[in-house]
């Protein structure tokens, strides 16, 4: 059936949807009402200053209001729904740093979901993801690896995730050992994942699934609070598991929010300068973008300095590029280790995976909890 503004769409073109007009603007300004991806791709793309996917390969198919643009025509049937279409749409890192360029502050990851979700139940799906899919069914983890751990008991859990499970269990025991120095009574069990991979490259339907189950077993564990050292754990818990009718009892926290919680009443000292990387997740999804810096604030005697950049993605979030672009995904990470060495060689962040992805090249990243972590044994 027809829509009430395909004549604007026809009248645009679709060779122009690149380059705009004054009808844009009438759409931009609020004269004309269209719906939010159809807005989208109509705007002049200023976003794309800010997308480090845009930033890295230049191109226009890839800035967010591209990626807005390929999936309207997908959506309307004017493009074919295959791989090749979709790859444009699978080079959003999730990062939402766009948003904070938009002048309706939306989210191009989420306008372009739909698209993916149609993909994803029509069985139009990149092999590497294909891979995903089954790692979660059938093991409950990204990467394969089922939890072996045993189930313990408390009023704190901590949730390791994925990420700091299969590439920095060290991580986990240097949280559990920061928690219990501040007094805590916390405790691990088997897990499985959040479930938020699934979500991010289109299959909604399997999110749902797992979060169910995470969320089943986190609510017996009768923990009051859940601790993670992921921001995506965090928000997948605190955003996307209400979003989804999906309810999980205890308070949830990222570790850098429950350390804002009790530096107050830490005494703190070290020499030297650091600078930080602040996790898209944390500030943006999260709200947090002072938190980590605020935190290195109040250790006495730090000298802290801020980054070239004070937002950019470390290439892998939104768990599409680094499987599907791994040198698009490494460029954005050397392009962010770049704007970070302007500040200090030692950097200090509070996610596994920016951590993994920034280590090296004349920096040294390190956790939140373990820089700390360093100034209590001292």
């Amino acid at each position: 059936m027809p829509g009430k503004w395909d004549w604007l769409k026809d009248e645009i073109g679709l060779s122009n949807l690149l380059t705009g007009g004054r009808m844009l603007f009438k759409v931009i300004q609020g004269k004309l009402s269209v719906d939010d991806l159809t807005k989208c791709a109509l705007c002049p793309n200023m976003c794309r200053h800010a997308c480090p996917v845009s930033i890295i390969e230049g191109r226009e198919t890839t800035s967010p209001a591209g990626k807005a643009r390929v999936a309207l025509m997908i959506r309307e049937g004017r493009l074919e729904l295959n791989l090749d279409n979709l790859e444009p749409l699978y080079t959003c890192l999730g990062c939402d740093l766009c948003s904070l360029y938009c002048p309706f502050e939306f989210s191009v990851a989420d306008l372009i979901r739909p698209v993916k979700e149609k993909a994803v139940s029509k069985g139009v799906v990149f092999e590497e993801f294909r891979e995903v899919f089954e790692n979660l069914e059938t093991s409950g983890d990204v990467c394969g690896k089922a939890d072996s751990s045993a189930d313990g008991s408390g009023r704190v859990l901590y949730f390791r995730g994925c990420t700091v499970r299969n590439e920095r269990p060290e991580l986990a025991e240097k949280t559990v050992e920061f928690l219990r120095k501040l007094g805590y009574d916390v405790f691990t069990v088997k897990e499985t994942c959040c479930g938020l991979p699934a979500y991010n490259l289109g299959n909604t339907e399997l999110f749902k699934k797992i979060a169910k189950k995470t969320a089943d077993k986190l609510n017996a564990t009768g923990a009051e609070l859940i601790v993670t050292s992921c921001p995506s754990c965090a928000y997948a818990f605190r955003v996307l598991y209400p979003k989804h009718g999906i309810n999980l009892k205890p308070r949830v926290l990222h570790v850098a929010e429950l350390i804002g919680e009790v530096i107050p009443k830490l005494e703190l000292r070290a020499e030297g300068t650091v600078t930080y990387h602040t996790p898209c997740k944390l500030a943006i999804h999260l709200g947090e973008k002072e938190l980590l810096r605020g935190l290195l604030e109040r250790v006495e005697g730090l000298e802290v300095k801020a980054p070239r950049r004070e937002l950019f993605c470390c290439g892998h979030g939104g768990s599409a590029v680094s499987r599907l672009k791994p040198k698009l995904a490494e460029e954005i990470a050397a392009e962010r280790r770049e704007q970070l060495k302007d500040g200090a060689t030692r950097v200090v962040t509070a996610c596994p995976s920016c951590e993994l992805a920034l280590n090296g090249d004349g920096l040294e990243v390190i956790d939140i909890v373990e820089f700390l972590l360093e100034m209590m044994k001292k």
